[in-house]
């Protein structure tokens, strides 16, 4: 995606969905969220957020450390004659004087910079604005944090029930419920690996209401998380939906095709890595696949190209299928390109998955 300056309130875009738009278009720049007179600002450096050594509050850290008896008050004290003295910085200070050794030093410092991004997950109001600008220099940077792992820290520290009603369908709205590449980095906790995989098998947010084991407050979080990054949104705002009709997918051929192309891109790139082996390797993602994508995928086949033919008898009615089926198909490609995805990525290593989706998304592919 292209990085270009970005503006606009937290009541219409709440600040979780915000990192993970700036994360999704790999923004290199600069944000500043604004409630009255009081102003927070991160950067960012390719989608990932900057842990900045100018900004980084770390007198508040050290009473942190303090507090919880991480290190004692007569340590604190050292620390500070130190850096008064030296003209040094009170994290050099720690690691000069010994108080904590740097891998626990670094660890504490990352934590303590999230905890302090915490209320800004629940502003309900205030301007932001994201301007583009240069990579803070690595001399002046203490480390780069995984924004989507930071957003699922935020979000599950949420408490205020009235923040989940903004992005989430009504009740007995069908739901898209989608299979993007990055789904298998996220780290999520099991419960909210159970809540997915409920989510999948619900028609509309009552039915999985009815059926979560985790109750309204817990499920309602977890669906809020989802919607943050673009995983769960009602048809007509998810990213393969359809246009409102007479509820017969007509728009499914162009649809099925464009989903494919996206399956042949993956096929081209890791072909031209490692020639044809490469069809054996996504052959047996598809392999893997089949049994997670129910009757319709059953008699797929991975076609020379990289496409993926799923029944003839099926892609001939393609225009009139009904609307459960095709939230089916949809629901069924994302799985198969998330699939191999994955196996890009076990074949030639992170750093070739990462160059795929972002050729991919170049060339409008996600």
């Amino acid at each position: 995606m292209k990085d270009c300056l970005f503006e606009g309130s937290l009541v219409e875009t709440p600040f979780p969905r915000l990192l993970f738009l700036l994360w999704q278009r790999e923004a290199t720049g600069r944000l500043r969220v604004r409630r009255g007179a009081a102003e927070s600002e991160l950067h960012f450096d390719k989608g990932r957020i900057v842990l900045e050594k100018g900004s980084f509050p770390e007198k508040d850290f050290l009473k942190a450390l303090v507090k919880k008896k991480v290190l004692p008050a007569e340590a604190a004290r050292q620390c500070e004659k130190r850096a008064a003295e030296a003209g040094i910085s009170r994290i050099r200070a720690i690691g000069e004087l010994g108080l904590v050794p740097p891998l626990p030093l670094w660890n504490l410092m990352e934590s303590f910079f999230v905890r302090q991004m915490f209320p800004l997950f629940e502003r309900m109001g205030g301007p932001f604005a994201y301007e583009p600008g240069i990579p803070i220099a690595n001399g002046e940077r203490l480390g780069l944090l995984p924004t989507p792992d930071l957003i699922l820290q935020g979000l599950r520290q949420i408490r205020d029930g009235a923040l989940l009603d903004r992005l989430l369908p009504d009740e007995n709205e069908p739901i898209y419920v989608g299979t993007p590449p990055f789904l298998h980095h996220l780290p999520f906790e099991p419960y909210e690996k159970y809540a997915l995989g409920l989510l999948r098998r619900s028609p509309n947010l009552k039915a999985f209401y009815e059926r979560s084991e985790l109750g309204l407050a817990q499920s309602r979080k977890v669906l809020f998380t989802l919607a943050c990054l673009d995983i769960l949104a009602a048809p007509d705002k998810g990213p393969k939906a359809r246009p409102a009709g007479d509820g017969a997918a007509s728009d499914a051929p162009a649809v099925l095709e464009a989903l494919n192309e996206k399956c042949a891109f993956v096929h081209r790139y890791i072909a031209k890595q490692i020639g044809p082996l490469s069809h054996t390797i996504l052959g047996n993602s598809l392999e893997e696949a089949r049994a997670h994508l129910g009757p319709v995928f059953q008699k797929m086949k991975l076609l020379a190209d990289g496409r993926v033919a799923i029944d003839p008898a099926l892609e001939a009615t393609a225009s009139h299928l009904p609307e459960e089926l095709y939230r089916t198909l949809l629901q069924g490609f994302d799985e198969i390109l998330a699939a191999e995805v994955l196996a890009v990525k076990k074949a030639l290593g992170p750093a070739h998955e990462a160059a795929l989706v972002r050729s991919m998304e170049k060339v409008g592919c996600l």
